[in-house]
């Protein structure tokens, strides 16, 4: 399966993309693999002294894979601009199932599943790499999930990949670029996007257009807020949804057509509203089942 992956090692970030190492026990290989592909280098002396991120671009794949690939090259870098992209896309289309992360500093592996693709669960899963359970594991034996929750320390989140709220378009304050974004838009996204428009400031920016995902949301009155605002809007928006359901999400957008919201503030406390109705929803719920 598609996948891509972010390789932390030394503080630095790597970013590769691959057609055949998402999956479930792939990662682990690939983890493994690197790691002993670096040490044995160093301990040879032969090349100085080389990084496990470094032994990704040569991986190629072996057994553990099907027929057809192996002696395919796994994972080709890509710029962060490229990975940005593809991570973005994850929210409104199936193309890259699995995005990886192998950090090695932390030593941990997570894994975030792309909502689009039916078969796969939702959840964010963060793996620790132990000395001891996990040796069998990063020395090349494929596992399944089924083994990973006894054999590491696994924490399991309920994490719905971020839909996106509001589509933008917006104009450098100091050039004649325009740009487009998916709202919420994460840190790196951010960077990405002032590079693009050239600016030092998202909000000194001027947004032209915003559209909202679904037909019954039409916010124009939000269209001359801050970047800043507009985004934090659309990341309570999605936390709302993944924590109260779509039913708040819709009450949100009957709010908003009862009483249209002034600007981004008075939106932001709606939501909020929303979110202590729904605690105490479920603290009542709580109630009466005892």
């Amino acid at each position: 399966m598609n996948a891509i992956y972010t390789v932390i090692e030394n503080g630095q970030e790597h970013f590769f993309s691959s057609k055949t190492a998402g999956g479930y026990s792939y990662p682990f290989l690939a983890y493994g693999s690197a790691k002993k592909m670096a040490n044995a280098l160093n301990e040879s002396g032969f090349m100085g002294k080389v990084s496990a991120s470094e032994m990704f671009p040569l991986m190629k794949a072996d057994e553990h894979f099907p027929e057809n690939v192996r002696g395919e090259k796994l994972f080709f870098p890509v710029p962060e601009s490229v990975f940005c992209d593809r991570e973005t896309e994850m929210s409104f289309n199936d193309f890259t199932p699995f995005k990886i992360t192998l950090d090695f500093d932390e030593r941990t592996i997570g894994f975030v599943f792309n909502q689009n693709c039916p078969d796969l669960p939702r959840s964010k899963i963060n793996i620790f790499i132990g000395d001891k359970d996990a040796a069998n594991f990063v020395d090349g034996i494929p596992c399944t999930i089924k083994d990973l929750e006894s054999s590491y320390q696994i924490e399991v989140t309920a994490h719905i990949l971020e839909r996106p709220v509001f589509t933008i378009r917006i104009v450098s304050d100091t050039t004649c670029e325009t740009g487009s974004a998916l709202l919420p838009l994460d840190y790196r996204n951010q960077k990405e996007l002032a590079k693009e428009l050239e600016t030092d400031d998202l909000d000194k920016c001027e947004i032209i257009l915003i559209d909202a995902y679904g037909p019954e949301f039409k916010v124009p009155q939000l269209e001359k807020q801050p970047f800043s605002k507009l985004n934090k809007l659309a990341e309570e928006l999605n936390r709302l949804r993944l924590d109260c359901g779509d039913n708040a999400f819709n009450s949100f957008v009957i709010a908003n057509k009862i009483a249209p919201f002034r600007d981004a503030d008075s939106a932001l406390e709606a939501v909020e509203s929303l979110r202590k109705n729904c605690a105490l929803q479920e603290t009542q719920g709580m109630n009466m089942r005892m």
